[in-house]
């Protein structure tokens, strides 16, 4: 007993010498592994091992049927203020051109809720306060054989957020969807020894990335177009003095730093995205088990449309300015745009669904108590940056790469991200009340693989700590139960005087990917979720 009171106490030690957890791996996946903080590498979840462990496959005899739900509550915040002035300066933010006092989302509340991408349909906003997100499956070991055979269906990513028309938050993404849906998965493990097992899973994944996004530029030069405008007594809808015609016109339609340019959707997808996961299991006790898992990269190559819809002032501000003798020549050279009322085609863009490893033990304490470690670690270094590839040049892009020429040509749009690969840690407890009821309590610190030069409201997902607690049962000696509850909270400050990069950072050469400049940011994420899985033989 001394030896298993030893080890767990070194494995807890060495654990907890890191703090950092990776951005979202299997965060919404099996009940059994929520309630044990995803600690479940050398303890496998049924036929959910397919995704945590392929060996554990091993574990399951005869032919054996699963089917998971989890009931998901997911809402995210976020608010928007104008930080305080220095002592004696009541008026701080008024002094420069671009005058971040006068942005209308100021004191106003945002909040999202779930969404979905739907093959031929779109984004779905789901309006229900619980997302119900099921998975299944099934695994044959042959009488007599060392292989179990297992196929499931199931969701390793899938991130959505939608909301409403006139939300502050819809500059940065007024419905998004990152999703990879897994509809084939043919996988077996395979009993090398009583003690040893090895796996492997086969995946093939439909890949989709979605979003709706209302555009602004809040700039320095658009508050100067802005600032001559009004010089010229410009109205609302276009018209006004316009003394320089037909040399120059500026007053086609109003443009400014808070008036919104359009609005961009893009949906791609690719239906066949393979990628493999291997896994070993080693049992040489009752009291101790070890696991690891392998899970490969996948790379994407999305395809599908676009949609910009711009505003009729932003559209009529620059066809009445290429009309004017000084504006043809200078939109010619600048290439500026022409003020079409919307622009369709096609884009692609590359996604890497990034490669994934984890290992973990199993003690068995006394007879009725068990302690599960992971560690896992997510090369997220490979979100280094999203890039767009349009078919054709795009207004708005001809325009803003005038501002930002190492981040938009004229028909390209890179969103950097510069993401961190960094390690997770899980920690899970069971406790067998009898014979066929036992109880779970998990744990897992999660730190957030976004740098703090990158956070933003499209992915409030900061530093979490995923608390989980759950029951399994046995029914009968074919059947099983498993049921959990989790909770997960974010907050993120992002203050307009630290360097954000990519939300409300004030500067000349920000686009509209940066569209709250000058403006302290609160944002909040909570996950909970309810979760039931039934397995039973057939």
């Amino acid at each position: 007993m001394n030896s298993k009171i030893f080890a767990a106490i070194f494995f807890a030690f060495m654990a907890t010498q890191f703090a950092q957890a990776q951005l979202g791996q299997s965060l919404l996946i099996d009940p059994k592994a929520l309630s044990l903080g995803n600690a479940v590498t050398a303890d496998p979840p049924g036929i959910n091992s397919i995704h945590y462990n392929p060996a554990g496959l091993t574990k399951l005899d005869g032919r054996q049927l699963s089917v998971s739900m989890l009931n998901v509550m997911l809402h995210s915040e976020a608010e928007y203020s104008l930080p305080d002035c220095p002592e004696g300066e009541p008026d701080c933010h008024s002094k420069d051109l671009l005058d971040v006092s006068e942005d209308p989302v100021i004191g106003k509340h945002s909040e999202s809720h779930a969404a979905a991408y739907i093959p031929g349909v779109g984004i779905t906003p789901l309006h229900l306060p619980v997302l119900a997100l099921p998975s299944g499956g099934f695994s044959i070991n042959p009488p007599g054989s060392k292989f179990t055979f297992a196929n499931a269906v199931y969701a390793p990513l899938n991130a959505g957020f939608a909301k409403g028309n006139d939300d502050p938050g819809r500059y940065q993404g007024k419905q998004v969807v990152i999703q990879r849906f897994t509809y084939l998965s043919p996988s077996f493990g395979y009993k090398v020894s009583e003690e040893f097992s090895v796996g492997l899973a086969v995946l093939l994944s439909h890949q989709a990335f979605a979003i709706s996004q209302d555009v602004r530029a809040p700039n320095l030069l658009v508050a100067a177009g802005d600032l001559l405008q009004e010089a010229f007594g410009c109205e609302e809808g276009g018209g006004g003095n316009d003394p320089l015609v037909p040399f120059i016109s500026l007053c086609g339609g109003r443009i400014g730093p808070y008036r919104d340019i359009g609005n961009l959707t893009m949906e791609l997808e690719e239906t066949l995205s393979p990628s493999y996961n291997l896994g070993m299991l080693w049992e040489p006790n009752e009291w101790f088990a070890w696991g690891a898992a392998y899970q490969s990269e996948a790379k994407s190559q999305l395809v599908g449309e676009f949609e910009f819809d711009y505003t009729d002032d932003f559209a009529g501000f620059f066809r009445g300015f290429r009309s004017s003798i000084f504006g043809a020549i200078i939109g010619a050279m600048f290439q500026l745009p022409s003020g079409v009322s919307k622009e369709t085609g096609y884009v692609t863009s590359e996604f890497v669904y990034p490669q994934h490893f984890q290992t973990g033990i199993k003690l068995r304490l006394f007879d009725k108590l068990q302690f599960n470690v992971d560690a896992g670690w997510t090369d997220y270094d490979e979100w280094d940056a999203f890039e767009f590839e349009f078919d054709r040049q795009l207004d708005f892009l001809n325009a803003a790469k005038i501002i930002a020429p190492s981040e938009v040509t004229g028909s390209s749009l890179k969103q950097n991200l510069n993401y961190k690969s960094v390690w997770s840690y899980g920690f899970g407890v069971q406790y067998d009340l009898s014979s066929r009821l036992s109880a779970r309590i998990g744990y897992e610190p999660r730190q957030t693989s976004i740098p703090k030069d990158r956070r933003n409201v499209m992915a409030p997902l900061g530093y979490a700590e995923l608390f989980g607690v759950g029951f399994g049962y046995r029914w009968d000696l074919d059947t099983d139960i498993d049921l959990s509850l989790s909770f997960m909270e974010s907050y993120e400050e992002i203050e307009a005087d630290e360097p954000s990069g990519s939300v409300n950072t004030n500067c000349l050469t920000c686009t509209a990917s940066n569209p709250y400049p000058g403006l302290d940011i609160k944002t909040k994420l909570t996950i909970a979720a309810a979760g039931i899985t039934f397995r039973t033989k057939f």
